[in-house]
């Protein structure tokens, strides 16, 4: 049985890694709507009480997140949200981004990358990023705007699904969803280096 100050220290790894995260995530394109919370979702602590709750509490939780929005400072940008979620025993669940704006695939794909590449995420490796701004890339560019994309696509043990739709005003909202895997696009194991283990005959 895992130990309260061991859930705790998990708890304020889970933390940091999320206010990391929004420190070095370079999106000057909108500003949040609110500082770093110290208290996750759902709960809402008076601030007298932050530090008993964070001591007493936080080790026990069984699901919690962290959502932040953005409010735009271009007019090509019309929405900014992201929302990091953690369940029972502080295990990472998903980091979901979206984003709707203008359809500039570039700079939806560079966003989305750096995201991802910020989050610190296991099993995320510093040459992971190029293929999957090249996948994002193709995704939001490679039909027509008023078509919806979908698509999944793994690099190491990082399983990602991205969606792009039309907004009806000549923007797209885009999507991307990151978590974390064991198993392939097939369903085959993945060894201790990300690669599909061939099944036995």
């Amino acid at each position: 049985m895992t130990s309260k100050p061991d859930l705790r220290a998990k708890f304020v790894a889970n933390r940091e890694q999320v206010r990391s995260w929004l420190e070095a995530w370079e999106i000057p394109e909108i500003v949040w709507t609110d500082e770093f919370n110290e208290i996750p979702a759902p709960w809402v602590v008076l601030g007298r009480d932050e530090k008993s709750w964070l001591k007493e509490n936080a080790p026990f939780l069984d699901a919690y997140h962290w959502m932040f929005l953005g409010r735009p400072l271009t007019p090509g940008v019309r929405k900014v949200q992201a929302l990091w979620r953690f369940g029972v025993g502080h295990r990472f669940e998903k980091l979901e981004l979206s984003i709707t704006s203008v359809c500039d695939p570039g700079y939806l794909a560079e966003k989305l990358t750096l995201a991802v590449h910020h989050g610190g995420l296991k099993g995320w490796r510093q040459e992971d990023a190029q293929p999957l701004y090249q996948w994002l890339v193709e995704g939001v560019n490679t039909r027509p705007l008023d078509d919806a994309v979908r698509g999944n696509k793994r690099l190491g043990f990082i399983l990602l699904s991205f969606t792009r739709f039309p907004t009806g005003d000549g923007d797209v909202a885009v999507s991307l969803t990151a978590v974390e895997t064991d198993r392939a696009l097939d369903g085959s194991l993945l060894d201790d280096n990300g690669v599909s283990i061939p099944p036995t005959q």
